[in-house]
């Protein structure tokens, strides 16, 4: 199957045989890289003249037999006389160093000579099988061959002219021996060369193909290609241990494919490597070394070799089919170089990445490239290799790529020489770049880092690098290490202002870690409250210090949500949106305002935040963002773009970050609850490694658990769900119905049981929170609640000023679940009912709650079919829209042609579709048609009565 490849050296073969046929004898010459199938061209040849009748002599010369003299001429003159040749080609020996009679290995040109037992007679066995037919000489591996017989040869081959004689010698060009002066006289006679070269992907192909018996898909075949670089002898020996280990040429093995290392290949190319010149191997193993960077002068260096050796080098694997001689590029594919490296000893190869990382550093390389060879090495072992590593690090972190330049910061880490002040700066970069993908991590390094350092400005520093969000009280204990370096920074004479600042954002993030400790909320609130109405917001330490305060005060229901919004607007707006805050207690001030319903301009803050943190490869960023727009989403009722977002957040979250922080699981159940979805809230909160002892996370499992026994009809089960979370937000001082609507959610399990004081009690106690938070969504919410227990003409009343609070707020979805709770009360009007339920329909469809939609619709249905057909009919307007659109008219031609506006063509479609049962435009002719039908119906038999 490779030959597909080599038609036209075949051809050229084919015509030299014929020449032959008619007298006129011919030397070809068969030249290739190693492993390019010379060995296989010439069985071709050989079947060739079994076709043509043509008489047949085969030797294979071999490292083994260099030294006995005329072993070739033997081998010829043996096959003549029985037919046969003496070996296959198939099982000739492996190039490699001989051991002579002493035991002790002899390089090529040094072996022992032995003398035949006899002199072949090579002259006359040509003379007579000539004689009557045309005679095929093929000797695979000349240039192995013993000098004796590269002389008789030549001899012969100068008689072929006049003679039916083809002779054809396969070389392997750029071997040592075949610049031997017998070799280079005998080649230089030929009347042919063909050149054979490696295999296109289609050869590669059909190698694989025969080797199956059946098509290898083309993932399977690319990583084959790719591995062996289309050198047949690889592309077998890979395809030998593919079927070895049982794998078939599908694309789910392409990558096993790509990490295999047969064992017997690699030796032989060992092998073979050391039968060649000290500076042929010193060149190869530099270029295995240095991998796909193209740098000759380098390469020498490495390799210690004057430029005129190492062209010669260079030279010589571009003959044996190593390197492309025009650029110095590898060539060979990656499983070569990869038994290149391997055939290095260890100290070796460890002395040579060392050098080359030097050596390409000062060469101008980048200095990821020169890092590269430094993680493949037990330790980096000199300074300049530690300088190296750190530099790819400030690299990787400015391209967006903090997962490598942890690596090479590990990595340096390994150097004993690493310690002191080398050793500290090493942990805190680390964890610098770690904070983004793996926080565990980047908490550790900074915790080993702290007592290393010299100051306590340096501490701070270092502490400061971690976000208070993305950390764990109990984790390392990392609470009562910031207690400490906050005492260290409040020394007598730490009055600076860098000292200052740092004080300020240690205290902040202190403030935010210890907001589930209701020991600490007293005197942070005493501090919220000394800084006044009007706190300095000019530094990032100042206003990060607001943020947790803020936060303890919004969570202790201890100031109005109005107050709270002026304040983390004003300080938000001197905040530039980038993921950096991610790692600060900002993150606390988006949540609050979130709370308050006030998130003008947030989306697009944290779109550019997003953004950047793409950029920059942040995983643990984006995901916190991602949970930040999740809330704002959540905010003004957009329940399908939260629970998107959530989706997303939670994909980020992958095992090594250890799981999203509290905060963001947090927000993702909170969304997940209002998404009608409570067991997805609890696998998220059951995944979280802290839902025992975190207080807040347990009361929303318990929240999620509840609601979901609710769903069963179990409502004593759930009531002590409910209660439960209640209990364990009261624990912590967390009063604010915004966190988590328990007392709503027992009020109405004790109304299920029939518990009507408890109920009306429960109910009232979050109505009377949510007034004092003053933001419309928690009151309306509470309200709705209070409405529904409430018997009677009272409870509508309660419904309509849940309605009217919601509308003064921005959230769609408490305003849908509000209407939707006034239609369906047994007091509320037919004509209010149908209004009502008609744009909790609406708002249902815009903030994309599914479920809500759902239940309005069969609301709607039963009181469609209740009432009489006129309060269904289609007005004069909607009408006209309707008409328009089944003409095919668009929206925008719609509100051109009628003088209306595009959101008022949308709505009188909207209410054509919700009239009509219709889920769009599609079905609108047929609905339409059948609707003028209906309406014709209803005139006839009204006349007829």
């Amino acid at each position: 199957m490779v030959l597909l490849e080599r038609r036209t050296e075949l051809a050229k073969a084919a015509a030299a045989l014929r020449q032959a046929v008619n007298g006129n004898g011919s030397l070809l010459v068969v030249r290739g890289p190693l492993g390019t199938g010379k060995s296989s061209f010439l069985e071709a040849l050989a079947r060739l003249a079994q076709e043509e009748r043509t008489g047949l002599l085969r030797a294979q010369a071999s490292a083994a037999e260099e030294g006995l003299a005329l072993g070739v001429v033997r081998q010829l003159a043996d096959s003549g006389r029985h037919g046969v040749p003496v070996r296959s080609a198939r099982s000739r020996a492996t190039p490699a160093l001989v051991a002579n009679s002493s035991g002790k290995t002899a390089a090529p040109g040094q072996l022992p000579r032995t003398a035949p037992e006899r002199t072949p007679d090579l002259i006359p066995l040509l003379d007579t099988l000539s004689a009557d037919r045309a005679l095929l000489v093929l000797v695979d591996d000349l240039h192995l061959a013993d000098t004796e017989s590269l002389r008789t040869l030549a001899q012969q081959v100068a008689r072929r002219h006049s003679r039916r004689l083809l002779f054809v010698f396969s070389v392997l060009p750029g071997d040592v021996r075949a610049e031997r002066p017998a070799m280079k006289d005998l080649l230089g006679t030929a009347d042919r060369t063909a050149v054979l070269s490696v295999l296109g992907p289609s050869g590669t192909r059909a190698l694989i193909r025969e080797a199956f018996e059946t098509t290898a898909e083309e993932e399977f075949v690319g990583a084959s290609y790719e591995r062996s670089g289309g050198n047949p002898l690889l592309t077998r020996s890979l395809m030998d241990e593919v079927r070895f280990r049982g794998l078939s040429p599908t694309a789910a093995n392409a990558d096993a494919v790509r990490a295999l290392r047969p064992d017997h290949l690699y030796q032989r190319l060992a092998g073979f490597l050391r039968s060649q010149p000290d500076h042929v191997r010193r060149t190869a193993n530099a270029l295995a070394v240095l991998g796909g960077t193209v740098d000759l002068p380098v390469t020498a260096r490495l390799a210690g070799l004057d430029a005129h050796r190492f062209t010669e080098a260079v030279h010589e694997l571009g003959l044996l089919g190593f390197l492309d001689e025009r650029s110095g590029a590898r060539t060979g594919g990656t499983l070569l170089w990869d038994a290149l490296v391997d055939s290095i000893p260890a100290e070796e190869l460890t002395t040579m990445r060392s050098m080359a990382a030097e050596l390409l550093h000062r060469a101008g390389h980048p200095a990821e490239v020169a890092a590269e060879q430094l993680l493949s090495i037990p330790a980096p072992h000199t300074p300049e290799a530690v300088r190296i590593l750190r530099k790819a690090a400030d690299s990787a972190l400015l391209w967006g790529a903090p997962r490598d330049a942890a690596r090479y910061l590990r990595q340096a880490l390994l150097n004993s020489s690493s310690v002191g002040s080398v050793r500290t700066g090493l942990l805190t970069d680390l964890a610098s770049a770690e904070r983004s993908f793996a926080t565990m991590s980047a908490l550790r390094h900074v915790a080993e880092a702290l007592p290393l350092l010299d100051t306590a400005q340096d501490r701070a520093a270092a502490v400061i690098r971690l976000g208070p969000l993305l950390m764990e009280p109990a984790e390392f204990t990392i609470d009562s290490l910031m207690r400490e370096v906050a005492d260290d920074l409040d020394a007598p004479g730490a009055d600076d202002p860098l000292t200052s600042e740092s004080a300020l954002r240690l205290k902040a993030r202190g403030y935010a870690l210890a907001a589930h400790d209701p020991s600490h909320i007293p005197e942070a609130m005493r501090r919220f409250e000394e800084l006044g109405p009007r706190p300095p917001l000019r530094t990032a330490g100042q206003r990060e210090l607001i943020a947790s305060l803020a936060h303890i005060a919004f969570v202790t229901n201890s100031t109005s949500a109005d107050q709270l919004a002026a304040l983390c607007t004003q300080l938000l707006e001197r905040e530039p949106p980038s993921p950096e805050h991610v790692h600060t207690p900002l993150p606390l001030a988006v949540n609050i305002l979130a709370a308050t319903g006030r998130t003008e301009g947030m989306a697009e803050w944290l779109r550019v935040a997003a953004r950047r943190a793409h950029r920059q490869g942040g995983e643990v960023e984006s995901a916190v963002i991602r949970a930040e727009q999740a809330m704002i989403a959540l905010a003004v009722g957009n329940v399908a773009d939260a629970k998107q977002e959530m989706l997303r957040a939670d994909v980020l979250a992958g095992p090594e970050a250890s799981g999203l922080p509290a905060l963001c699981t947090a927000i993702l159940a909170i969304v997940a609850l209002h998404s009608e979805e409570p067991e997805l809230a609890e696998e998220f909160l059951t995944r979280h490694r802290l839902t025992h002892t975190n207080q807040y996370l347990a009361a929303l499992l318990h929240m999620a658990r509840g609601l979901l026994a609710a769903r069963r009809h179990e409502a004593r089960s759930a009531l002590t769900h409910f209660r439960t979370a209640g209990q364990r937000m009261e624990r912590i001082g967390w009063l604010n119905p915004v966190l988590l609507p328990w007392s709503s959610c027992a009020a109405l399990m004790h109304h299920r049981l029939g518990e009507h004081d408890q109920a009306l009690t429960t109910a009232r106690l979050e109505v009377e929170r949510a007034r004092k938070w003053g933001a419309p969504a928690a009151e309306g919410h509470a309200l709705v609640a209070l409405g529904r227990i409430i018997p009677g003409r009272r409870g509508a009343e309660v419904l309509e000023e849940a309605v009217s609070v919601l509308e003064r707020g921005t959230n769609s979805h408490e305003l849908c679940r509000a209407l939707y709770a006034l239609g369906s009360h047994e007091k509320t009007s037919r004509i209010r009912s149908t209004d009502a339920l008609k744009r909790a329909y609406d708002l249902g469809m815009e903030c994309g709650a599914d479920w809500m939609v759902q239940k309005i619709s069969t609301k709607l249905q039963k009181e469609y079919t209740s009432t009489k057909r006129e309060e269904s009919r289609l007005t004069r307007s909607e009408l006209r829209v309707a008409r328009l659109a089944t003409e095919g008219s668009s929206n925008t031609e719609i509100s051109e042609q009628l003088g209306i506006s595009s959101r008022m063509t949308e709505k009188h479609l909207t209410n054509c579709y919700r009239k009509l049962g219709i889920s769009g435009r599609r079905s609108l002719p047929e609905a339409l048609d059948k609707w003028f039908g209906e309406q014709a119906g209803t005139s006839e038999a009204g006349s007829g009565g």
